[in-house]
């Protein structure tokens, strides 16, 4: 009887201590971890726990919740935590952080941080400046209106029936015949006194209100500083195809404040380096590759220099570095004549190594290495059948201009010499490699902000003579249509159809530049067809050229007062070194500037 109660109060004992038990584990969660990021798209509904799930001890579902400030459209970073409590009331907690993202662009393409620049642009100049649209017809008005514009420019001769430019003018009206375009008169046959006595014609005209629609300006930033441009930012920045325009272009049509855009380029007629591959073949020189370097250059010109200090009539020739030799060699922003635009002051400090080549050429002047530079009874002496080195072919590398190619091309073909266009060469650490380029620039007069719509046909017919796709094949395609013969016979000539180098880098222009697209093996036009056109780093070499600074008045101003090649001779002479001549004519010319600007004052200042 004892031992059957003992195992009862053990067995009541027992019950009793189960009955008191208490089991504290709290839920878990899975598939995130403390300090763990969820990630939501900006603007949704809520936010999914796809993946996020909590179950109890004895692995029961329970609920996921979410607690803590966020804005589901706002972009950014939340702290929340998520939560987990069973039926027992034990909980876990874990701190998560809430990303709000973006949108893609392909999820939403209205964002303005999807829109592109040429977007953007549209939007804020739509319907005021660009795709001027009155009636709301759906067609810009520039090309159903009855528009009349005036022209005012003198290249290529005041005989219309013959000039290049104004054939591709008749092409422009015929495909839009809303628009007729005349020529004035009064600047077609050029004018005294230079690029000043146009600005004086320009000037007056202004006054008067006769400054033609459409104008030749070599003289930028007098015509924009006296009110005579419209600003054709607007218009470059809402067109699809001038986002092809090269940066250096771009900066040269920029005012000197950059404030607006004061021209378009029509032309870039800036030099070109050729080499008489005959000449080094006959030497036993082997001809320089396209991508030679600086070295390589100079290393070809030692060779043919040894040659020349043996007494042979035979000259190593220069590649012309005298205007942007301060930024090939010591980078000085665009480098003309060692002025920089940067600072617009001359800076001979910065420019040693430019000013090391001008040295370095005035030592090879008085060794004889330049038959230009030869007295002239040395070069009876020593060259009797020679009058100019280059075209009789003595001359091993030389510089042209691009509106002189085909009459230099001509030149050497007819007498026999095998010559080849090259890039310039890569230039030394510390240096860019960039040529330069005279651009010619049309702009469109300041009275047409007042009407818009002729404003945007003035801007199109622009276009087409600069930088337009259409318009530049309607230009390129009178050199194919004409007798190949009249170029060569000098009745016709090839560049002024040419007109130099575009300053777009579409591809679609360049495959179709003749001297890229080239000419047909049996045609006489053969002879100007020369790979280094069909290389595409010298295509954009040229594109990109750094622009004579036309719209800096304090350069234009007193530039030519800076001749580095008679500083040049003035070493030879004198066997003088660069820093024995820069400090005198650095500190006359920024004076020169300075004084300039304390009288340069017109209706933009």
């Amino acid at each position: 009887m004892r031992k059957i109660l003992l195992i009862a109060v053990t067995m009541v004992f027992a019950i009793v201590f189960v009955g008191c038990s208490t089991d504290t584990t709290p839920p878990t969660i899975a598939g995130i971890v403390e300090n763990g990021t969820l990630e939501v798209k900006l603007n949704a509904s809520g936010i999914s726990l796809e993946g996020i799930s909590a179950v109890d001890k004895d692995g029961n579902a329970v609920d996921v919740k979410i607690t803590g400030s966020y804005d589901l459209t706002t972009i950014g970073e939340y702290d929340i935590v998520l939560s987990a409590t069973d039926d027992s009331g034990f909980k876990v907690s874990l701190n998560v952080i809430l990303v709000v993202l973006a949108l893609t662009c392909e999820e939403d393409p209205t964002q303005d941080i999807c829109k592109t620049e040429l977007d953007k642009a549209r939007e804020l100049y739509e319907g005021t400046i660009y795709n001027v649209d009155k009636n709301s017809d759906g067609t810009p008005d520039w090309q159903v209106d009855t528009i009349d514009l005036e022209m005012g420019f003198s290249y290529y001769g005041d005989v219309d029936e013959d000039n290049a430019i104004w054939k591709n003018v008749l092409e422009f009206m015929e495909k839009y015949p809303n628009i007729n375009v005349t020529r004035n008169p009064l600047y077609s046959s050029g004018w005294e006194n230079g690029d000043d006595g146009l600005l004086l014609i320009q000037e007056n005209a202004l006054l008067e209100g006769t400054l033609p629609d459409i104008f030749f300006n070599p003289k930028g930033a007098e015509t924009y500083d006296k009110g005579m441009t419209i600003d054709l930012w607007p218009y470059i920045k809402t067109d699809e195809e001038a986002q092809f325009i090269t940066p250096n272009a771009v900066s040269g049509m920029m005012t000197y404040d950059n404030l607006e855009m004061w021209g378009i380029p029509w032309q870039g007629v800036g030099p070109i380096v050729a080499v008489n591959t005959g000449l080094l073949e006959t030497l036993g020189i082997d001809a320089p590759s396209y991508d030679w370097t600086y070295a390589e250059y100079e290393e070809i010109r030692n060779e043919v220099g040894l040659i020349t200090n043996a007494g042979q009539c035979v000259f190593p020739g220069v590649i012309d570095f005298s205007i942007q030799g301060s930024n090939y060699f010591d980078s000085v922003p665009n480098g003309y004549k060692g002025y920089n635009t940067i600072t617009q002051r001359f800076d001979f400090a910065n420019a040693t190594n430019y000013g090391a080549w001008l040295e370095s050429v005035a030592t090879e002047a008085k060794q004889g290495w330049h038959f230009y530079d030869l007295l002239e009874a040395d070069r009876e002496t020593l060259c009797p059948d020679v009058t100019d080195s280059w075209t009789d072919g003595v001359r091993a590398i030389n510089t042209i201009y691009l509106w002189a190619f085909n009459a230099s091309v001509n030149t050497m073909v007819d007498k026999g010499q095998t010559i080849d266009i090259y890039p310039y060469p890569i230039a030394p650490e510390g240096g860019q490699t960039a040529t330069y380029t005279y651009h010619d620039y049309y702009s469109i007069s300041k009275v047409l902000e007042e009407d818009r719509v002729k404003a945007e046909a003035a801007f199109q017919l622009v276009k087409w003579l600069t930088f337009g796709e259409e318009g530049l094949e309607s230009r390129w395609d009178m050199v194919y249509a004409a007798d190949p013969v009249s170029f060569t016979d000098g009745t016709l000539y090839l560049m002024d159809y040419i007109q130099g180098w575009p300053i777009t880098s579409n591809p679609a222009v360049m495959a179709m530049h003749p001297l890229v697209k080239g000419f047909d093996s049996n045609s006489v036009l053969a002879r100007y067809n020369f790979d280094a056109f069909r290389n595409v780093a010298f295509q954009y070499q040229m594109s990109n050229a750094n622009p004579y600074p036309r719209q800096i008045p304090a350069f234009a101003s007193v530039a030519n007062a800076f001749d580095p090649w008679s500083i040049k001779d003035e070493m030879r002479d004198e066997s003088l070194s660069w820093v024995d001549i820069a400090p005198e004519r650095e500190l006359t010319l920024n004076e020169e500037i300075v004084r300039y600007l304390q009288y340069y004052i017109g209706v933009n200042k």
